[in-house]
C-alpha cells in the first residue's frame, strides 16, 4: 500500500504542481563535542556514537540525535527516512539561518528527508541537492503527521524545499531558515514551500510560517506554493509573517486557501512577468493579507483569479494596510470574467505609492499610484506609506476601518481583525467585519448594520454574522489613538459561541499590529 500511494504522489504531483502557471558519508571535517546522555533519554551523537544519521535513528532509544559539522549523504536505499518522534540537532542548532554563521552539519541525500512520524523537530543543518524525482523535497512531511518544527535549517538547491503536511492538533513551525535556490529540475520546481492533496493529504492545518528568508525561487512555482485543489479538504489556520522574499518568481501561490494570514512580510524583486508577488487562485475563503510591504515586481502585486480547478471564486479576501510600490502591471488586479472574487475585495487602508491613491480608470482617475483593476473597494487609502499614513485618502468622514492582530490570553495567544465599518448619515451603517481567534479557532465572518461615532477618536459598530461563523453577531469597539497603531489603537469585540460568551476579547489592549483609523 505504501508502495502503491508514493506511485501515485509521483505520478500525479507534477500536474498539480504545474496549476499556479501553465550508509556512505563524507568525514566531518570537525566534530562537535560528545554530549552526555539527557533526563528522560539517551542523546546520541554521529559520528561518534553511529556513522550516519540513519543508524542512530534507527536505534529507538536515541531520542535527541547530535549531528557534528561535515557532509552526511546518507546512501542507504531511499531517503534519510525519521519515522519516529525524536529532535535532530545540527552543528547550528539554535542559530538563525538568516545570519552568517559557522561549520555546517550538511544533509546531501539525493532522495532528501522524509518526516513520517509527528513532532519532529530539525534544528541546524544545511539540507541540499535533493533531485531525484521521489520524494523530491529537501524535507517532505508526509500526510497524517502533525506538530514539526524546522528551525534554523539552510533549504537550498533542492528541487523543492520543504513538502508540507500537518493534519493533528498540534502546530507545524518553520523559523529562522534560508530557503532559497530550490530549482533543480522536478515537478513543482522553483517552489520553496509545496503542498498539495498528494504531497500534504487533502487537509493541512494549523501551521505558522514565520521569520524565515526565501531567495531566488524561479520558474512557474512560487516561494509558498499551496496547490490544493481537493474539494473536500483545503490548507486551514496558515500563519505565514515576517517572512522576506526576495528574487522569487512569486511569494505565493494560494488555491483552496482559508481562514489564514499574511501579515508582517517583505516582498521585493518578484521576476514572474504577468504573474504578481501574491496570486491567489480558487476558492481561497477568509484570507487577510495585512501590514506587508511590496514594491518593485515585474507583474502585479496582488492578482485574484478562478480557473475553475476547486470550488468557485474566492471570498472574504482582505488587504489592508500594505504598502504596494512599483510594479510593472497592476498594484492589484480582481478579474472580472470569470471572477476572481465573490463581492467586492476589500481593500481599503493601503499605501499605492502616491498620497493621490491609486489610479483606477472608473474610481479615481486622477490617483497618480499603482493601478487597482477590477471590483475592490480600495477608499480610504493610506496618504502616506505604512506605519503611521493617514487612512484618510478618498472618502467622506463618518468612516471606520482597521486590520491587525490583539492579544486574547495571557500566554500570547493571538487574533486577526480586519473591518470597514461606516456611519449612515447618522444612523445605521454599513460594512464587513472578519475575525479569527488563532487560541480557539473561533471564526467570525459578519456584516456591519449599526455604527456609532462615540467620539472623535472611538466608534462601536455591530451586526450579524454568517451562518457558517462561530457567532451569529457581534458588536466591537475601537478607539484611534493615533499613529503608529502598534501599540497605541485598541480592538476589543463581544460574540458568544460554544465556549460561552467572549467580552471585549482583544482588550484591554493595545492592538500588537496594524492600524485603525476613525475618519472624520
Amino acid at each position: 500500500m505504501q508502495t502503491l500511494r508514493r506511485t501515485v504522489a509521483v505520478l500525479t504531483f507534477p500536474a498539480i504542481a504545474y496549476l499556479g502557471a501553465a550508509c556512505e558519508r563524507e568525514t566531518p571535517t570537525e566534530a562537535a563535542p560528545r554530549v552526555e546522555a539527557t533526563v528522560g533519554g539517551p542523546t546520541c551523537n554521529v559520528p561518534l556514537d553511529y556513522p550516519t544519521i540513519q543508524d542512530a535513528v534507527n536505534v529507538p532509544t536515541c531520542t535527541t540525535i547530535i549531528v557534528a559539522p561535515g557532509t552526511y549523504f546518507e546512501l542507504a536505499p531511499g531517503p534519510l527516512t525519521i519515522n519516529r518522534t525524536l529532535t535532530l540537532r545540527g552543528a547550528q542548532s539554535g542559530t538563525d539561518a538568516r545570519n552568517p554563521r559557522g561549520a555546517e552539519s550538511i544533509i546531501a541525500d539525493v532522495q532528501g528527508t522524509s518526516v513520517s512520524a509527528s513532532n519532529v523537530v530539525i534544528d541546524g543543518f544545511t539540507v541540499q541537492n535533493s533531485v531525484a524525482s521521489f520524494p523530491g523535497f529537501g524535507i517532505w512531511l508526509n500526510p497524517a503527521v502533525s506538530g514539526t518544527q524546522i528551525l534554523n535549517n539552510i533549504i537550498q538547491n533542492n528541487i523543492v524545499g520543504i513538502g508540507l503536511a500537518n493534519t493533528g492538533p498540534s502546530q507545524a513551525v518553520i523559523r529562522h531558515n534560508l530557503i532559497r535556490n530550490n530549482t533543480q529540475p522536478g515537478a513543482a520546481s522553483g517552489s520553496g514551500i509545496y503542498t498539495d492533496q498528494f504531497v500534504g493529504g487533502p487537509t493541512v492545518k494549523n501551521v505558522l510560517i514565520e521569520e524565515n528568508a526565501f531567495v531566488a525561487h524561479s520558474g512557474f512555482g512560487g516561494a509558498i506554493n499551496i496547490s490544493n485543489t481537493a474539494a473536500m479538504g483545503g490548507v486551514f489556520n496558515l500563519d505565514a509573517s515576517s517572512n522576506s522574499f526576495n528574487m522569487n518568481s512569486r511569494a505565493f501561490v494560494l488555491f483552496n486557501t482559508h481562514t489564514s494570514t499574511i501579515h508582517d512580510n517583505t516582498i521585493t524583486n518578484s521576476t514572474f512577468v504577468g504573474s504578481a508577488d501574491i496570486r491567489i487562485f480558487d476558492n481561497n475563503t477568509s484570507l487577510s493579507i495585512l501590514n506587508n510591504d511590496l514594491s518593485n515586481g515585474v507583474g502585479h502585486a496582488i492578482r485574484l483569479s478562478n480557473l475553475g480547478l476547486v470550488g468557485g471564486p474566492s471570498s472574504g479576501v482582505v488587504i489592508h494596510e500594505n504598502n504596494i510600490e512599483v510594479y510593472g502591471l497592476t498594484g492589484l488586479t480582481v478579474d472580472a470574467v470569470p471572477s476572481g472574487h465573490v463581492g467586492t475585495v476589500n481593500a481599503t487602508c493601503n499605501w499605492w505609492n502616491s498620497p493621490s491613491g491609486p489610479f483606477s480608470a472608473t474610481e479615481n482617475p486622477m490617483g497618480t499610484g499603482e493601478e487597482v483593476v477590477g471590483d475592490a473597494d480600495f477608499k480610504p487609502w493610506l496618504v502616506a506609506p505604512a506605519p503611521g499614513g493617514a487612512c484618510i485618502g478618498g472618502v467622506p468622514s463618518g468612516k471606520a476601518t482597521g486590520g491587525g492582530q490583539v492579544q486574547v490570553n495571557i500566554t500570547g495567544g493571538k487574533g486577526t481583525f480586519g473591518f470597514n465599518a461606516k456611519n449612515e448619515a447618522g444612523v445605521g451603517g454599513s460594512g464587513h467585519l472578519n475575525y479569527l481567534n488563532h487560541v480557539t479557532g473561533a471564526h467570525l465572518d459578519c456584516t456591519v448594520t449599526l455604527v456609532t461615532m462615540l467620539t472623535p477618536t472611538t466608534a462601536e459598530f455591530s451586526g450579524p454574522c454568517s451562518a457558517n461563523s462561530a457567532a451569529s453577531n457581534f458588536k466591537a469597539h475601537v478607539e484611534d489613538h493615533g499613529n503608529p497603531g502598534k501599540g497605541n489603537d485598541v480592538f476589543k469585540i463581544t460574540y458568544t459561541d460554544q465556549l460561552g460568551p467572549h467580552v471585549d476579547e482583544g482588550g484591554p489592549g493595545p492592538i500588537i499590529s496594524g492600524n485603525i483609523v476613525i475618519h472624520q
